[in-house]
């Protein structure tokens, strides 16, 4: 099995879901270059409770985890199946680990408003895992390393957030601005400290290659960046 890539997506406003721009195209053409996956193992910014917890529903639901959008955003449905016997081997690999098989959450936004950009069609299986808001960095690391050989079984990895995102300053609805000095310059370090390997991402392999097939500053201060590795 081809070693699957790891991706971080800079997803941005959750209207992108419905956009057609820059962004979303770029994310489109990932999709159709990349090897199918036999499904996506996904940590999003949202889903940042204490503890850590897995999807184990055979059909996650489409959260729209928001508000103030139009009516349109909130309509939106990205129908991926679940894939519970990945969720139960991520608690293995886990393992002493304690990792809840939670069938309460399910699709949040950081995750269906670029994959149904990516893939389209809906039908990866999908599982998500929390970030444990109770942990350093180090522990979540170290989770990425422990998951590392998912990718030499198909399993595509995908982080969602956004590496600068400061939404009191953000250009809500207005024209085009230049982006704020300070989130380049933020952007501009933490991009260098990745290319150096002063940054280290947990399932990544030595010396693997990394490059950014997207990116920019939407309204001015949030980072639209996509890592990959692989």
């Amino acid at each position: 099995m081809t070693l699957m890539p790891a991706l971080f997506f800079g997803h941005g406003n959750p209207m992108n879901a419905l956009l057609r721009n820059g962004y979303t195209e770029s994310w489109r053409a990932i999709g159709t270059k990349l090897p199918r996956p036999k499904a996506i193992l996904c940590v999003s910014a949202h889903w940042y409770v204490p503890g850590a917890a897995v999807t184990v529903n055979t059909a996650p639901r489409t959260i729209h985890d928001f508000g103030g959008f139009p009516r349109e955003l909130y309509e939106v449905q990205y129908p991926a199946p679940g894939d519970p016997d990945l969720a139960r081997q991520v608690q293995k690999l886990l393992a002493p680990l304690v990792v809840d098989l939670d069938e309460r959450w399910g699709l949040d936004h950081g995750t269906w408003s670029v994959l149904c950009h990516v893939y389209p069609k809906a039908d990866i299986p999908i599982v998500q895992l929390s970030i444990d808001e109770t942990k350093p960095s180090s522990f979540h690391y170290e989770i990425g390393q422990r998951l590392a050989p998912l990718r030499e079984e198909g399993i595509l990895f995908v982080g969602s957030g956004n590496l600068v995102h400061n939404l009191h300053t953000y250009a809500w609805g207005r024209h085009a601005v230049d982006p704020f000095e300070w989130a380049v310059r933020f952007e501009q370090e933490a991009r260098g400290l990745l290319l150096s390997g002063e940054y280290v991402i947990g399932s990544g392999a030595a010396q693997e290659r990394l490059t950014f097939p997207v990116e920019g500053v939407d309204g001015g201060s949030i980072s639209m960046l996509t890592v990959q590795l692989g």
